[in-house]
């Protein structure tokens, strides 16, 4: 991750552990805390996408010797699963309730707070220390998304954690409010 000046990890690190006992709590969003509208990437403050023929020529490489076995747990379906990692464009709509996210005008997902079970995943989402932070696990794959709104909430900078057997991905995509 590259940040200047700010470790947004390690500042919501604590509160990360706290919105994992207190999740069932956490189901309204603040009312500061509106993501609604056009969201563009901002190329120069975020970090690149995972390179996915690299990471399948390590995976190849890992299986080949023994120390990956578990394809459901491959590091390659990442951008699938976890469409931030290569959208350059959000609209997002939120509610009380819930939010919806369009990625690049493609794919789309539908986020509702609290704990929930959809399609083989546990979601979890919910507010931290300001920032809101969803939660997903599957298998042998575990993700962390933390939303921070940022300069007058003008700017939405997303952490992204993902742990798979295939491997560790960390990104940082900055995007400014259209």
């Amino acid at each position: 991750m590259r940040l200047v000046g700010f470790n947004l990890s390690a500042a919501l690190a604590p509160a990360v552990l706290l919105l994992v006992g207190c999740a069932a709590s956490l189901d309204a969003p603040p009312r500061s805390f509106d993501l609604t509208g056009e969201w563009v990437l901002d190329e120069v403050q975020s970090d690149a996408p995972p390179d996915l023929k690299a990471i399948r020529r390590r995976e190849d490489r890992d299986v080949a010797q023994g120390r990956q076995s578990n394809p459901t747990g491959s590091a390659v379906f990442v951008v699938q699963d976890y469409p931030v990692l290569n959208a350059a464009r959000l609209h997002i709509e939120q509610d009380a309730k819930s939010m919806g996210i369009r990625y690049d005008r493609n794919t789309y997902r539908d986020i509702s707070w609290g704990r929930r079970e959809r399609d083989f995943w546990t979601v979890q989402a919910g507010w931290v220390g300001g920032a809101l932070v969803i939660r997903t696990a599957r298998g042998g794959i575990k993700g962390e998304e933390i939303m921070a709104l940022e300069d007058r909430d003008q700017q939405l900078r997303i952490a992204v954690r993902v742990t798979t057997e295939g491997g560790d991905i960390r990104v940082e995509r900055v995007y400014r409010r259209r």
